[in-house]
């Protein structure tokens, strides 16, 4: 298992919200992300990052 981290942002790129998930793989952890940003309305998006490593980006 590895550790991702969520980094959410909004529409003027602040960061308001952080999370982390526990996930097998990179396609795991960018489901996760995008079902937990239908959660954030007021997130823009959000970056999945694991050990400093940009796995992805999920906009609405």
């Amino acid at each position: 298992m590895n550790i991702y981290e969520f980094h959410f942002f909004d529409e003027a790129d602040r960061r308001p919200l952080l999370d982390f998930f526990d996930g097998a793989d990179d396609a795991t952890a960018l489901e996760a992300a995008r079902s937990q940003l239908a959660r954030h309305a007021s997130c823009a998006g959000v970056e999945v990052l694991e050990a400093g490593r940009l796995v992805g980006r999920v906009t609405r």
